[in-house]
């Protein structure tokens, strides 16, 4: 037979914040979206104003970073491209685009592209994630984030190991 246990709060010892919580427990969520359109015909990434900073509880944790961008490129053949980067150190396996090819008559293409990162950031100093994007590696076009009011976001949980 099992064992039931109720309670309306959970206090630490000391501190509600010593209260150590199972594996794969979400500590904590910060957010930030934007509908400002910006633009770039750099082949190198530029920074986006979509960021968030999070400052994990235990250096042990995990960042589950996850982002929902809109990228619109505007000429012909061209390419938009976005990664999430924390500080200055793109994330392995966070680096996504498109190439689309468009008729004058068709205006291009606006894509919502999901973005999701698991980062080990091994510290408990307040780190920043961010979301870089460039035309991509073709010597045409222009790239655009959140063009025409669409929105994007960017969310990061410390998932506790």
């Amino acid at each position: 037979m099992g064992s039931t246990l109720t309670v309306d709060n959970i206090v630490g010892a000391t501190t509600a914040a010593n209260v150590k919580l199972p594996a794969g427990s979400v500590l904590q969520t910060v957010h930030s979206q934007t509908t400002t359109s910006q633009t770039t015909a750099s082949q190198t990434y530029v920074d986006s104003d979509l960021h968030v900073t999070i400052t994990p509880k235990y250096s042990s944790s995990k960042i589950l970073v996850r982002a929902s961008v809109s990228l619109y490129n505007v000429d012909n053949a061209s390419v938009a491209t976005a990664t999430i980067k924390r500080g200055s150190t793109e994330l392995s396996g966070a680096t996504y685009g498109f190439g689309y090819i468009y008729t004058a008559a068709a205006g291009g293409h606006v894509n919502q592209i999901p973005m999701e990162v698991l980062d080990s950031p091994s510290t408990t100093s307040a780190t920043t994630y961010r979301v870089m994007f460039s035309r991509g590696f073709v010597n045409v076009g222009t790239a655009y984030l959140s063009v025409n009011g669409t929105v994007s976001s960017i969310t990061a949980m410390e998932i506790a190991q």
